[in-house]
């Protein structure tokens, strides 16, 4: 009866940043800090600096150590002549805002201190490095092949899209704590709105709408499972540096948030947080958004809707949903479970008989 749950164009991808000389970057591999350039030119003064902080220490230092001396000199050498061709071309007034971007990347990515900060959170995400660095450690580090390994294994795709390539990083805290992609929790847990944060790598602010669904509510009477809408909420503007997690209580909601629900005698069910770039404002009317059956893939295509991010997790049955019917949904709780076999003998007559 299921439709395989436990059995678009693609979004467009944003350009890497090309890396530096493979000899500096071997080089910046092997230091982990370094102390910012002192100079008064503000493209020289490194964007650790700009918002220094006492924590950092050089791991060696200076005059300890001649080759990492050597070292810090090569990458500062070749830093001066990535910034200076950065100030020709801000000179010039006419260069293409993406390709001062990528200079400045390839300046500061292999500056210890700066890939310091990032690692440990004190990243300024209006400044491209930043950005750079964090969203290549979600890439590379491990976050990004779970999510993705947990969306296909569980079949969130293809059963909500036919496929998603996440460039948003988007996490989910129950219960105090930041779970794993396809985690179990308890409806208890997640009665209450969810808890988002999303981090996006764009420096524009930029329009998307957050949805949560259930793809595996039974549908009866075509013996499937259809999708409910737990949560609409478009038009939330985000940047790179926007604060997370989201404040949704804030935020107008096409369809407010009703808690996970899971019904007595199913499966497990997959309950999805879907972030979706809009191209323009949206406006949505509750009255002609259904939460029953509800299609993802057509409301992405009526809307013109890009998937960008995605997480998800898991709940079953248990005694506070039964809670949540009542007090919440205010309507009896139903119970399913398979129909019984039918027996292919009854009513034949005996085979043998005793005579």
């Amino acid at each position: 009866m299921r439709a395989c749950p436990q059995s678009g164009a693609a979004p467009r991808q944003i350009d890497t940043v090309a890396s530096p000389d493979s000899t500096t970057a071997h080089t910046a591999g092997l230091l982990d800090k370094v102390e910012p350039a002192l100079v008064r030119n503000d493209l020289r003064l490194a964007p650790a600096a700009q918002a220094a902080s006492s924590s950092y220490q050089p791991p060696v230092q200076p005059g300890s150590l001649p080759a990492y001396d050597h070292a810090l000199a090569y990458i500062q050498q070749d830093r001066d002549a990535k910034l200076a061709q950065l100030e020709d071309l801000k000179a010039k007034g006419d260069a293409d805002p993406s390709v001062l971007d990528k200079l400045e990347v390839e300046a500061w990515s292999n500056d210890p201190e700066t890939r310091w900060r990032a690692k440990h959170g004190h990243g300024d995400f209006s400044k491209p490095v930043y950005r750079h660095l964090a969203e290549r450690a979600w890439r590379n580090d491990g976050d990004l092949a779970i999510l993705m390994q947990r969306v296909t294994q569980m079949h969130v795709t293809p059963d909500l899209l036919p496929e998603i390539k996440p460039v948003a990083d988007v996490r989910l805290t129950v219960a105090g704590s930041t779970i794993e992609p396809g985690s179990y929790t308890k409806p208890a847990d997640t009665r209450q709105a969810l808890d988002v944060s999303v981090q996006v790598y764009h420096a524009e602010e930029r329009l998307y709408t957050l949805l949560v669904v259930d793809p595996d509510v039974p549908d009866e009477f075509n013996q499937t499972f259809s999708t409910f809408a737990h949560l609409l909420i478009p038009n939330i503007p985000l940047s790179a540096t926007s604060s997370s997690p989201l404040d949704l209580s804030s935020l107008s909601s096409t369809l407010s948030y009703v808690p996970p629900h899971p019904q007595n005698g199913t499966p497990y069910h997959r309950y999805t947080v879907l972030l979706l770039e809009q191209p323009e404002s949206l406006s949505l009317s509750p009255d002609s958004t259904s939460r029953d059956a509800f299609s993802v893939r057509e409301f992405v295509v009526e809307h013109k809707l890009e998937p960008r991010g995605i997480s998800f997790f898991r709940q079953k049955w248990d005694k506070d949903v039964s809670a949540i019917y009542k007090e919440v949904l205010d309507r009896p709780e139903p119970r399913y479970g398979r129909p019984p076999k039918m027996d292919l003998y009854a009513g034949r007559p005996p085979k043998y008989e005793l005579v």
